[in-house]
């Protein structure tokens, strides 16, 4: 299990902590990249323009989150960047549920998708989270 939504290098250390296997940001703060990486652990830093790409890669990283893909074109953006970026594979979030989560997981630059719309019912239970993420499993097979 991973920590998402990591803002901070504190916010790292405590998902950390408590076990995080690997870590996501919603954009690319090298602080919180290099902190991660000095800990061994994967981090997937959110990106959406090409310098940010850009600067992910020449900080060593190839798998980057996409963010907020669906305010931006989803598919189209990402077709328009692996066109550019052959190297990076992309992890779009911000606009991705159940109607359009196959499709992008069918595109063969992106290694997986993100979205809140998962655990949105928290708030309902458990049950109602695992239902979700059962939603997403079909749709990814």
């Amino acid at each position: 299990m991973g920590a998402g939504t990591v803002l901070s290098i504190d916010q790292a250390r405590a998902a950390i902590d408590a076990g995080a296997a690997f870590i996501v940001t919603p954009g690319l703060d090298l602080e919180v990249v290099n902190y991660v990486r000095g800990a061994n652990l994967p981090i997937v830093p959110g990106v959406l323009t090409p310098t940010e790409i850009q600067s992910a890669r020449a900080a060593g990283l190839t798998r980057v989150k996409l963010f907020p893909a669906g305010v931006f074109g989803g598919i189209a953006l990402i077709e328009a960047y692996a066109a550019v970026f052959r190297d990076v594979q992309f992890m779009p979030s911000g606009g991705i549920g159940p109607a359009n989560l196959a499709a992008h997981l069918a595109h063969p630059a992106v290694f997986a998708a993100s979205g809140s719309w998962i655990v949105q019912p928290a708030a309902q239970g458990a049950k109602a989270v695992a239902e979700r993420a059962l939603e997403a499993v079909k749709a990814s097979s």
